[in-house]
């Protein structure tokens, strides 16, 4: 088995699609796997800086429209289910709105956020944490990680 299991969405947070604009690996990543994001990372991820400070904008609507990536969205009892679980404290709305269809089952999540990392792991869900490492090595080529905050070691809680 790889890093995705067949028929689980893998979800990503804000940095990995704006880092997935900003490296260049949106598209091979986007085209390996099967990729979902909740409706807050698409409203988190808007632009990115280019190496010059330009900002550049997001548009993830045509990869919607293509079928390339999947918009998520958790239920309110699903959100309310890991807030009293413990497992938002500190972490963003997207990054809670992932965390929710995780522990409802039906999701992985590919994050670098180590605040993150370690509620999946208080949750009981750290098996569904998928660092991008695993799924820029699976893809046909290969891709490195354009940051080492992006590799197991660099995410996983000590």
């Amino acid at each position: 088995m790889g890093a995705m299991e067949s028929g689980s969405r893998c979800l990503v947070d804000a940095m990995v699609v704006i880092d997935g604009f900003r490296y260049g690996f949106w598209d091979p990543l986007i085209g390996g796997h099967a990729v979902a994001v909740v409706e807050e990372v698409r409203e988190e991820a808007t632009h990115y800086r280019a190496a010059d400070g330009e900002k550049v904008p997001i548009d993830l609507q045509p990869d919607v429209d293509a079928g390339r990536v999947q918009v998520e969205s958790a239920t309110l009892q699903e959100l309310r289910r890991v807030r009293e679980a413990g497992g938002t404290k500190g972490l963003g709305k997207g990054e809670s709105a992932s965390l929710a269809l995780v522990l409802a089952g039906q999701h992985r999540f590919c994050t670098a956020d180590r605040p993150a990392v370690r509620a999946m792991k208080r949750l009981g869900v750290l098996e569904r944490w998928v660092p991008l490492e695993d799924l820029l090595s699976t893809l046909d080529p290969p891709l490195p990680i354009p940051e080492a905050k992006y590799s197991r070691a660099g995410a996983e809680p000590k």
